[in-house]
């Protein structure tokens, strides 16, 4: 299984055959904004399965399998249990998948030491309100043990001593401003105060990850580059991302 991958899926291949194994499934947390998805290369060319929330994918000009709140996805054999959760304000249709009660890939919706940005949308304050119920109400059942595994990191002090951008939940609920916000009126009043524009360039690569738009590999080169701003920040005053909310390298 592969989760939110790049265009670059000859490194996903390869990785596979090198274990042994052939990638059955394809999963996207959601439409990805900051750079092109390689789901839909990987579910053409080599007959796996993509998922997809149909709130971020309806009108897609390529096949997908709906994913719904709740589901579960298995390997052929035995292995870890994928259980789908839907996590809407990053996008209404924003995903996260649990493996095994252990791991959360949790996309873009809450990061390392902030949260996903609700305003890429264009209706900033009704997703702002579905990610305050997404962090406080749809994610309080998942234990503290659970480890995050996000989809993007603002700095390498984030890593652990192995290079492994993750962290428990219980720990991002003491220390991640995002969660810990006294009511819904204050974390909108973050979001608003910490918006910035988001680059030009986001709403051309949403409507390549949906099909609408076909672009040349030097095209999509150009679109993929550090364009990542993807966290509400602390940063969104000054104009500044210090780095900027970074995609984890392939």
């Amino acid at each position: 299984m592969v989760f939110d991958p790049s265009r670059n899926i000859e490194s996903y291949i390869t990785f596979a055959r090198q274990h042994g194994c052939t990638i059955i499934h394809t999963f996207e947390t959601h439409r990805q904004a900051d750079y092109i998805s390689g789901s839909p290369r990987l579910a053409k060319e080599h007959g796996c399965t993509m998922h997809a929330n149909t709130l971020d994918f309806t009108g897609a000009s390529f096949a997908y399998k709906p994913i719904a709140d709740g589901d579960i996805c298995n390997f052929t054999k035995k292995g870890p249990e994928v259980q789908a959760i839907h996590t809407p304000g990053h996008t209404m249709g924003s995903t996260c998948y649990l493996i095994d009660n252990k791991y959360l890939l949790s996309g873009d919706t809450v990061f390392i030491s902030t949260a996903g940005r609700p305003d890429l949308g264009g209706r900033w304050a009704e997703w702002a309100r579905e990610l305050y119920l997404t962090l406080m109400l749809r994610l309080r059942e998942l234990p503290d043990h659970i480890h995050i595994l996000p989809g993007h990191y603002t700095s390498w002090e984030e890593a652990h001593t192995s290079n492994i951008f993750m962290e428990q939940l219980g720990v991002l609920r003491k220390h991640v401003v995002a969660f810990r916000l006294a009511n819904e009126k204050k974390f909108a009043d973050f979001i608003e105060e910490n918006m910035r524009p988001q680059p030009a360039v986001y709403a051309e690569i949403r409507k390549v990850n949906i099909g609408f738009l076909e672009v040349s590999d030097d095209e999509a080169d150009v679109m993929d580059l550090g364009k990542n701003e993807c966290g509400a920040s602390n940063y969104g005053k000054q104009g500044v991302s210090a780095e900027g909310a970074r995609r984890q390298p392939d």
